[in-house]
């Protein structure tokens, strides 16, 4: 799919990451986004997709934290952590909020970025309802592994903008109403360009 490199690592945070195999590894914490939900996501994207390169189904996620250079100590403290959390599933709902943005494109001094006009090469985010369910696992995985995460928001990717086009026309779209418990909270990280493997998988009972 062209333009998924660029979309998973930016949407991951993950460009850069030092292999496995002893070297600092690069890991990231998320809450998995219910099946009813991906599948109005995807057809969603397919309303845009000619301004819009979709976000794989299967790394639609709601991003927690980052744990940067770990070592094999942290990683282990890490999965246990996900492993041996009591955590209710929280409600997914998006809030119809719509915003854009991107990491990779923030590191260019010649970037700005305009309210306006989705810029090529940045995500288009959908915000998420932050329930306290949300907000408490998002808290006891940064606090524990100290990851300092400013301004929390949480969202998913619908996917990065092929080019600039007005920002109003994505507002337009209809964003889906259907709601669900998270099945779940991930640790991953990457293996190769559009790969990631899970380390941990904590199975979240509804409410």
């Amino acid at each position: 799919m062209t333009g998924f490199l660029d979309s998973a690592k930016d949407t991951l945070g993950l460009k850069g990451a030092a292999p496995s195999g002893g070297k600092p590894t690069n890991a990231f914490f998320c809450l998995r986004v219910p099946p009813e939900l991906v599948d109005a996501l995807v057809n969603l994207q397919q309303d845009c997709h000619q301004r819009v390169d979709p976000q794989h189904p299967e790394h639609i996620h709601i991003t927690l934290g980052f744990l940067h250079n770990a070592d094999k100590h942290q990683l282990e403290q890490a999965r246990r952590l996900v492993d041996n959390g009591t955590w209710t599933a929280p409600p997914i709902r998006l809030t119809g909020d719509v915003r854009h943005a991107s990491w990779t494109l923030a590191n260019n001094p010649g970037y700005r970025h305009d309210e306006q006009v989705v810029q090529k090469g940045e995500q288009v985010r959908l915000g998420v309802e932050h329930s306290p369910e949300l907000a408490r696992i998002q808290e006891e995985i940064t606090r524990t592994l100290n990851i300092v995460e400013d301004g929390f928001w949480p969202h998913v990717t619908l996917g990065l903008a092929r080019e600039d086009f007005p920002t109003a026309e994505i507002k337009a779209l209809k964003i889906p109403s259907l709601a669900g418990p998270a099945p779940s909270v991930d640790m991953q990280k990457e293996v190769s360009a559009t790969e990631f493997t899970t380390l941990a998988r904590n199975h979240l009972t509804p409410a």
